[in-house]
């Protein structure tokens, strides 16, 4: 009996807003989403930022189990970008590496090298911003490409074995280019006689493009319509592959987006704390009762809205309070030249993410497509109905999830 098959890919920042929205302006994901199954809001876990959102489709369980609470975690007195060895709890790539099928991570965060059998690092570890540091220098195995059997001998990626890491954030345009090589590796793994039975990647430049550029704004629809655009490319590969009609698709964003216009300079509001921005979010790490007191007093001075922190894992829960900046406004340092009283001031981002929970703009779209999808809409899904549900159609336990699959997988026989 064949393998069941799989492709999921991850688009940065796409809003169930913004794809219904602007269908128009994605072509290729609206006929999907249209001939298969789709959630009209997907939510988003909290805080409603890109490394919590991957972690939640990966593993099916909130972050107080998979130990992903924010982009960075706060390890031995610093804080580090969260990466896959942070996570606790087995991902879709492990169960379905275990269960036999061979499994290619083509530019996705948070999966282990020894999950699958074929490993290209995300684009955007090669920056400090993304890249651990630790005592003794940079850690960069998870930078490495593994690639035993030579699929991906002569096809262009971002960067090789041996990269060479910048201090210097990448640009949308960087993001651009390097979400083409990555899409384009995918559709030629997918074009091959060895394709992998579960194809595991994701598009970023979506999510860069809105920041620096604002939601809705020109660059922002451009991204958008080159990840549509990058979607159809991995359609036209599986046109052109004898068991292409055998893969399924699960596509999907991390958070979502919404227009941002101010920053709450947390340097100024709480300067002899510790602390991590999220976005929209801010973890707070205290010490004592007069200490939590004392940020609740300052941050709520601003508007800033205290949140549950039952989304932590345990031991976090006492030494931090997490707080959600009001609506159009995301937390950040101050920049240095801005006045020494100033405690509000106008954002660098133009568009944000990782809001006061079950903020609509946080939503996220998905859909699912294929020979073992229904056809059928739902409204809303929880975030950790993701994973059981795409490990349903790789018939893969579902024992290790506490959400059910959105839908039993059934045979439809459909073309692209």
């Amino acid at each position: 009996m064949p393998s069941k098959k799989l492709i999921l890919i991850m688009i940065d920042g796409v809003s169930a807003d913004y794809f219904e929205t602007h269908r128009n302006r994605l072509p290729n994901l609206f006929q999907l989403a249209e001939r298969g199954y789709r959630v009209n809001r997907m939510k988003s876990p909290v805080p409603a930022v890109s490394m919590p959102g991957r972690a939640s489709l990966l593993t099916g369980v909130a972050a107080d189990k998979h130990g992903i609470y924010g982009n960075r975690l706060r390890q031995e007195g610093r804080f580090n970008p969260a990466d896959a060895k942070d996570v606790r709890v087995p991902t879709i790539a492990t169960l379905a590496s275990s269960a036999g099928l061979d499994v290619a991570c083509i530019g996705h965060a948070l999966i282990k090298p020894e999950d699958v059998s074929l490993y290209v690092p995300p684009c955007w570890m090669r920056g400090s911003d993304f890249t651990k540091v630790t005592a003794t220098g940079r850690d960069v195995s998870l930078l490495q490409i593994k690639d035993p059997h030579q699929r991906l001998a002569g096809i262009a990626l971002p960067f090789g074995d041996n990269p060479s890491i910048s201090d210097t954030a990448m640009g949308t345009a960087e993001y651009l280019i390097a979400d083409r090589k990555i899409v384009a590796a995918a559709a030629a793994l997918l074009r091959s006689n060895f394709a992998p039975d579960v194809i595991i990647t994701e598009i970023n430049a979506t999510d860069s493009a809105q920041h620096f550029y604002g939601y809705e704004s020109e660059e922002a629809h451009s991204a958008a319509e080159f990840a549509d655009g990058l979607v159809g490319l991995c359609l036209d590969s599986l046109r052109h592959n004898a068991t292409g009609d055998q893969y399924n698709l699960a596509i999907v964003s991390d958070h979502g987006h919404g227009a941002n216009s101010k920053t709450i300079y947390v340097d100024r509001v709480v300067p002899n704390l510790v602390y991590d921005t999220e976005g929209s979010t801010v973890h707070v790490f205290v010490d004592s009762s007069s200490e939590r007191a004392y940020a609740e007093e300052k941050l709520t001075s601003v508007g800033a809205i205290p949140l549950d922190r039952s989304y932590l894992p345990t031991e976090l829960r006492d030494c931090v309070v997490t707080f959600a900046a009001p609506s159009g406004c995301n937390f950040a340092n101050a920049p240095g030249d801005v006045p020494a009283d100033s405690v509000v001031g106008d954002s660098y981002y133009k568009s944000m993410h990782g809001r006061r929970p079950g903020d609509p703009a946080d939503d996220r779209f998905c859909l699912f497509f294929g020979t073992d999808v229904p056809v059928g809409v739902i409204e809303t899904a929880d975030a950790e109905s993701f994973a059981p549900t795409v490990s349903a159609l790789l018939d893969l336990p579902l024992t290790s999830f506490p959400g059910r699959p959105l839908f039993t997988p059934s045979v439809n026989p459909r073309s692209l």
